[in-house]
């Protein structure tokens, strides 16, 4: 765990460009934005005009689908 500058605990967070998150999930931005669109993706942060995903919400995306037998949508 990170702290600021408080000294209080930060959880770390790492924030993933889109070229990782296609890696990681396998499926091209197309494919990410139309199910952003339709809600059965996370959407990313944004950061001016930058789009990053938080690696958390990917690995339980990726984890979701794992255990539903690989059916996304």
């Amino acid at each position: 765990m990170q702290t600021n500058a408080a000294g209080n605990s930060l959880p770390s967070e790492r924030l993933l460009p889109l070229d990782e998150v296609e890696q990681r999930v396998g499926f091209k931005a197309s494919f990410i934005y139309k199910q952003i669109k339709n809600k059965a993706f996370p959407a990313p942060v944004k950061i001016g005009i930058a789009s990053r995903w938080r690696q958390s919400e990917i690995d339980s995306w990726i984890s979701s689908h794992i255990a539903a037998g690989g059916r996304h949508g």
